[in-house]
């Protein structure tokens, strides 16, 4: 006679220290991987990336674009291990993995330590992430100060722990000298409190003022540089907007849909969904106060952008602060609703993805695959064009040189780093300033380094312009030593090399 069959018991939980372990190493493992990509690969300095080494050199309070942070993250990196393009790029995928961190943290701190570990494993598995990691980028540490903001906001709602208090206000001031995005975390915190009486004791306490007073201590420097460069950052935002622009690109729906659907590629679909269905939940009074808390911190940016991208244009990452505490609801729901096969419908392709995205890294251009090629090229060419420069510069020593372009000018100054140096801010080096055409700034070069006539008016000249003829008449002499024009992977970059002398007057 057979015996009955004996149920089958459920497995027991791991313990918390496993779920800490299992996350560490993903997190480690991924980090090491991107740092040896990013070390590896024949990708150079893009524009934007090669301007932020610039301003790392010449340290100060506040650039034109953007406030300081990212350069003095840029000046630590390459202090330890120079100023090659890894060592640039070094900071990014180690802050990504401390938001993977701090987002375990967060995710303990709402709910346990298993959704704990899969906030962290869904974030350093994001393709996104794996991206960003490729890049210096402001978002970057702006994303670890939110992820630290949020933890240390939650936590000290739940605890009333002076310490946490000077953790959130600390990483949200940081976070502002990333990018004045962070600003939305007030939002944030404004619309949690709208949702949630219980927590609105931290308007009358003492404890929420430190907060705001840390992050206003904090930014109150780039404020001081931006009073005395007549606000230069902060008009910049402004031009960001656009909304200036044509009458016939402003109020579309299908801008904003569009950047809904861009969403869905930052965040990836199954977490973008997720996070659409419970924006659901809540609107039909079906989330709980946890999800109430997350949604909250994370809708601001992205119904703010959304916004913007209807009025008149916005970027794909402009909404990236959405995305931190949007992970941990998603990990809240995969795990304690979510039958178990979607955890993994969810994370697999992520690591697929990141890891065929990391290899591609580290192989390029050795091995190309001729998808990345038309988003490679923007990274490629310009080391061989400060190449083609450099006899020029050297056989004319007594130049200072002229630039017309800000990417162009970024890029030379650091691909020809032993040479050339911003203005007279760097002693030693061949100065570089900048054509400013109208004498109103619209990039840092223009604020820092304008051409100054007094200072020389003979120049080695150095222009993207195809036809610099509105340049050339401002001087007495003008010579073309050469035209440059380098093709890589598709893409060709074109500059003429001009000798100019004998300033005639700006009229």
């Amino acid at each position: 006679m057979t015996s009955p069959a004996t149920p089958t018991q459920p497995s027991p939980p791991l313990p918390e220290t496993t779920h800490l372990r299992i996350a560490l190493t993903w997190v480690i493992g991924l980090t090491t991987l991107r740092l040896f990509a990013n070390a590896l690969t024949g990708l150079e300095l893009y524009g934007d990336e090669a301007q932020y080494w610039t301003w790392a050199q010449t340290l100060d309070l506040g650039y034109f674009t953007k406030p300081p942070l990212i350069a003095w993250i840029i000046a630590a990196t390459t202090s330890v291990c120079g100023d090659a393009e890894a060592c640039v790029r070094a900071s990014s995928p180690l802050l990504h993995a401390g938001t993977a961190l701090a987002l375990y943290g967060l995710g303990r701190s709402v709910a346990d330590s298993r959704v704990a570990m899969w906030s962290a494993l869904i974030w350093i598995t994001l393709p996104s992430i794996a991206f960003s990691s490729l890049i210096v980028s402001t978002d970057v540490p702006l994303l670890f100060c939110w992820a630290l903001a949020a933890t240390g906001y939650r936590r000290l709602l739940d605890t009333r722990a002076w310490r946490w208090a000077v953790v959130a206000g600390l990483a949200i001031g940081v976070g502002m000298l990333a990018k004045y995005a962070m600003a939305y975390a007030f939002l944030g915190i404004a619309l949690h409190l709208v949702v949630s009486p219980r927590d609105r004791w931290i308007l009358r306490d003492l404890r929420g003022l430190l907060v705001l007073a840390l992050a206003l201590l904090i930014l109150s420097p780039n404020l001081y540089w931006n009073a005395a460069n007549h606000f230069a950052t902060v008009a910049h935002l402004g031009d960001n907007t656009n909304l200036g622009a044509d009458p016939s690109q402003k109020f579309r729906i299908s801008k904003a849909l569009q950047f809904l659907g861009e969403q869905a590629g930052v965040f990836g679909p199954i977490p973008f969904a997720i996070l659409a269905w419970r924006l659901i939940a809540w609107i039909r009074g079906r989330a709980s106060d946890t999800e109430k808390f997350l949604l909250a911190i994370a809708l601001p940016p992205l119904a703010v952008i959304t916004f913007q991208a209807f009025l008149s244009r916005a970027n794909a990452n402009w909404a990236a602060t959405a995305y931190p505490t949007a992970t941990v609801l998603v990990a809240l729901w995969l795990v304690g609703q979510a039958p178990r096969w979607m955890r993994y419908a969810t994370l697999v392709p992520h690591v697929v993805a990141c890891l065929a995205f990391a290899v591609v890294v580290a192989v390029w251009p050795t091995l190309r695959i001729p998808l990345t090629d038309r988003g490679f090229s923007r990274m490629a060419g310009w080391e061989k064009v400060a190449e083609a420069a450099r006899p020029d510069i050297l056989t004319n020593p007594d130049l200072p040189v002229l630039m017309t372009d800000r990417i162009a000018m970024a890029s030379l100054l650091y691909y020809m780093r032993d040479q050339l140096g911003v203005g007279d801010l760097q002693p030693g080096k061949r100065p570089v300033y900048v054509w400013d055409w109208n004498r109103q700034p619209e990039h840092h070069y223009e604020l820092a380094v304008p051409y100054d006539p007094e200072k020389t008016d003979r120049a080695l000249m150095i222009t993207e312009w195809e036809t610099p003829a509105a340049i050339l008449d401002h001087f007495e002499a003008t010579e073309q030593v050469r035209v440059i024009s380098i093709t890589s992977y598709g893409r060709t970059r074109r500059l003429e090399v001009w000798l100019v002398s004998g300033f005639k007057g700006w009229e």
